[in-house]
Order: structure tokens, then C-alpha cells, then sequence
């Protein structure tokens, strides 16, 4: 048993060795076939068909969700047609780091979600910010640094088309501070080695957590984020020998209560019933020792009163974004649906016309 197990293992191995040559033989001899028809003789009838919801390759995780790119190098059938797609799924909050594409323009479709999306083309050129509703879409120039985030607290979808069968992609963070340490330190004004690391040892992978704003609004925190996409060290770019990280941050030490008479103990129930409302008997009242309204304590009053009115125009205005998110989000669902709920609107135009049709045929009368 034993014996034929070992045997298994080497022709197990030998097959899975011998698939990937097959891919990658294949793809070598689509780049050098100059005639399309020849091409499609060397490629299967599923090679033109590449699976989002089960790829094997081209995925990027993290913390706010995930990314899956169809490109030359893992969908041979897209040798010679001069275009590649990328799906997002992201997560609420799901943050598309800055990044660039070296070889493509990029353009972006919100499926069932409000992308906040920016761009800066080049040195000189002002920055671009959009909010791209579902059904939208937005271009990014051809190697501008760009990023787009989840803006709302569900999880939603885009498509991006490029128009190059090998865009690339660079995100600018880990490939910015996987350069040697000491240029770095040199670009920042000189801040200093460890603090390369130390920064360099935080970036998150993408999709990352959004910002600050986005997470407290869907009442989420920001977790500890995986950390593996980072630049490889090599010879050339190696930090200095021995330094083996800056020291963990010390926490924040909780205030000390002062000593003596200052140092404050806890109100017991009497002392919170009574109607001075402080310890001592000093009594609180609107009017002064002379019976004159007292201007500080109306002041207060006053004070407290428009910042429960603010709290509460803060609420309202959060119940109506979030309904106003909700109904938008709802235009892009019918794209979720199939069968006979696909495309509700369509069907219904040709019922209409059909009814027209119907309508102006004249009846026959028999005898």
C-alpha cells in the first residue's frame, strides 16, 4: 500500500507540473501566432471564458474585501485582443489603495454602490474627485495614480475594463517604500531609517479599510489588517544590518486623579437626590445672591439646548443619507437578478408594444 502511495505521489506531482507547462507553453505560442485564426486553432472552446466567482489566480485580499483580474497572463484567450477586466468586491467601507496601471486606461462601472473614486494624471495637474453612483462609470488616464472606496456600509461590486491585455498595476504605497531606506528617508525630508520601517511595516494589503468617517458611520472599527503585500527585500533595497524594527508604541498612560482634596470620589445616591447638585451644599440656582437672574448658568442653558437641537438635526440628517444610500443602492439590484426578474423595464416596454401591436389590428367579425 505503502509502495504504491509512493509511487502516486511522484506522478501526481509530474501532472500538475505538466499542466502548468501546458499553460504556459500555450501561452508562448499564442505571442509569437501572427494570424488571430491560427491563434484560436491553439486555444479550448473554455479558454475564452474566465470564471470571477472561482479564480484560481490574479486575486488580491485584505481586510476590506478582494480583487480578481482577468489579464494575458492567467486568460490566454486574451492574447492579441488588447483588453483585460478586473472585479471588486468590497466590503463596507472596502478601499481600493492608491495605485497605477503602466499600460492601460481604466474604466470603472459601479455595480450596486456609490464608489468615491480620485485621480492625479501627472506633476501639474489638479486632482479629480467623483462620487460614481450604480450604474456609472469612471476613467482613469492611462498611469495616473487613482483609488476608489466603498462609500456605504454594504458590500458592493465594480468592473473595471482596461484597455491593454497586460495593464499592470502598481500600488504606489508598497512599491514607494520598498525602495532602499535610506532614499526614502532622503524624499521625506530625512525622517529617518527606523521610521521608514516602521511606516513601511504598516501598510495594509488591498482592499484595505477605508477612512476614519466611513467605518464610524456603518459603525464598524479598523481592525489589525494583513501586512503581505509588501516590496521583498533584496541586497539593493535591505535595511541596515542589525535593525530589527522600531519598538512597539507605548500605550497611553490613563490620567492620574490629583491627591488631596482635589482628588474626586464617586457621588453617592444622597448626594445625587440632593438639590444642590454638588458636594458641599453650594447651592445652584438662576438667580443671584441679589435675586437677579444669573447670566452664567442661563448661558449654560442656552449652551446645552442648541447642542441637543445639533444632535438631533446629526440624526435626522443621518436617517435621510441612509435612505437616500439605500434607494441608490436599489437601482443597480435589478442587475442581480436572473431569469425572468432580469431586466424588469425591458420587458416591460415589450409588453406595451406588443399590446400596442395587438391593439391596432382590427377585430374580425364572423358572421
Amino acid at each position: 500500500m505503502f509502495k504504491a502511495a509512493a509511487l502516486l505521489v511522484p506522478l501526481l506531482l509530474s501532472s500538475s507540473i505538466g499542466a502548468q507547462d501546458t499553460i504556459a507553453d500555450k501561452i508562448r505560442n499564442l505571442r509569437v501566432t501572427p494570424a488571430n485564426a491560427d491563434r484560436v486553432k491553439i486555444l479550448n472552446d473554455n479558454d475564452f471564458v474566465f470564471d470571477f466567482l472561482h479564480a484560481t489566480s490574479g486575486e488580491s485580499d485584505g481586510a476590506g474585501g478582494h480583487t480578481v483580474a482577468a489579464s494575458s497572463s492567467n486568460m490566454p484567450a486574451l492574447i492579441g485582443n488588447g483588453m483585460a477586466m478586473t472585479i471588486g468586491f468590497l466590503g463596507p467601507c472596502g478601499f481600493n489603495t492608491p495605485h497605477t496601471h503602466p499600460r492601460a486606461t481604466e474604466f470603472n462601472f459601479a455595480v450596486n454602490g456609490t464608489l468615491q473614486t480620485g485621480f492625479l494624471a501627472e506633476n501639474g495637474a489638479r486632482f479629480v474627485f467623483n462620487e460614481v453612483p450604480p450604474g456609472s462609470a469612471a476613467i482613469f488616464p492611462k498611469g495616473a495614480i487613482h483609488f476608489e472606496m466603498n462609500n456605504g456600509c454594504e458590500d458592493m461590486l465594480f468592473v473595471a475594463a482596461f484597455n491593454d491585455e497586460d495593464p499592470g498595476v502598481d500600488q504606489i504605497a508598497q512599491r514607494f517604500f520598498g525602495l532602499p531606506p535610506s532614499f526614502i528617508a532622503a524624499s521625506l525630508g530625512d525622517i529617518g531609517v527606523e521610521q521608514v520601517a516602521g511606516l513601511e511595516a504598516k501598510i495594509p494589503n488591498n482592499i484595505a479599510l477605508g477612512t476614519d468617517e466611513c467605518l464610524k458611520r456603518c459603525g464598524l472599527s479598523r481592525t489589525d489588517q494583513p501586512t503581505s503585500q509588501r516590496q521583498p527585500r533584496v541586497q539593493a533595497n535591505a535595511l541596515p544590518n542589525g535593525f530589527s524594527g522600531p519598538p512597539a508604541p507605548a500605550a497611553t498612560p490613563a490620567p492620574t486623579p490629583a491627591s488631596g482634596s482635589d482628588k474626586h470620589e464617586p457621588a453617592t445616591s444622597r448626594e445625587l437626590q440632593s438639590p444642590t447638585g454638588v458636594t458641599g451644599g453650594a447651592a445652584i440656582s438662576l438667580n443671584d445672591s441679589d435675586g437677579k437672574p444669573n447670566p452664567l448658568i442661563i448661558a449654560l442653558i442656552v449652551l446645552t439646548s442648541l447642542m441637543a437641537i445639533g444632535y438631533v438635526a446629526l440624526a435626522v440628517g443621518f436617517i435621510l443619507r441612509r435612505n437616500r444610500e439605500k434607494k441608490t443602492r436599489s437601482m443597480g439590484a435589478k442587475y442581480f437578478r436572473t431569469g425572468a426578474q432580469f431586466a424588469p423595464q425591458g420587458r416591460g416596454l415589450a409588453q406595451t408594444a406588443d399590446m400596442q401591436v395587438s391593439s391596432s389590428v382590427p377585430e374580425k367579425h364572423h358572421d
